[in-house]
């Protein structure tokens, strides 16, 4: 492989790299300005569903439809988080020992991608599934909060 197809492959795997990283960092920026963050989530959780409650006139109903899916959704979000945090120690063990076009490379990269990619699914099929349990106009405050919260600055 000559020395410009290296530097081309070095830049598309940096281009991909930074792009994983990049989604990843949203990924949990969103989730923590939600107050979804793993983390934070014990502490944060009462301020979501107080804000649902006020914002949402959420219904005792539509209140216990709701908690079995924030369970389910804060577990499968705990494991994927996990799951991004193992495939980004293997990355790094990679680039430790692997040349840019090593498969090994690829390879981890394309690992933490689909994990970040996961990740994301899941906290968008969680949105749209809580829009399900709420009236239309809860659906469409609930988004719009969604929303602005993903577009506003840091």
């Amino acid at each position: 492989m000559n020395a410009r197809a290296k530097w081309l492959l070095l830049s598309v795997l940096c281009s991909v790299l930074l792009a994983s990283v990049t989604a990843w960092q949203i990924t949990d920026w969103a989730l923590h300005r939600h107050g979804l963050n793993h983390a934070a989530h014990e502490h944060e959780e009462p301020d979501f569903h107080a804000w649902m409650h006020e914002h949402l006139d959420i219904t005792p109903e539509q209140h216990a439809a709701l908690e079995p899916i924030e369970g389910q959704f804060e577990q499968e979000r705990a494991r994927l988080k996990a799951e991004i945090r193992s495939a980004g120690l293997e990355l790094a063990q990679v680039i430790r020992t692997a040349e840019a076009e090593s498969p090994a490379l690829k390879t981890a990269l394309d690992k933490l991608s689909a994990k970040q990619a996961a990740l994301q699914r899941l906290t968008l099929d969680h949105f749209f599934t809580m829009k399900r349990y709420l009236r239309p106009a809860q659906a469409a405050r609930l988004l719009d909060w969604t929303h602005d919260s993903l577009t506003r600055e840091p």
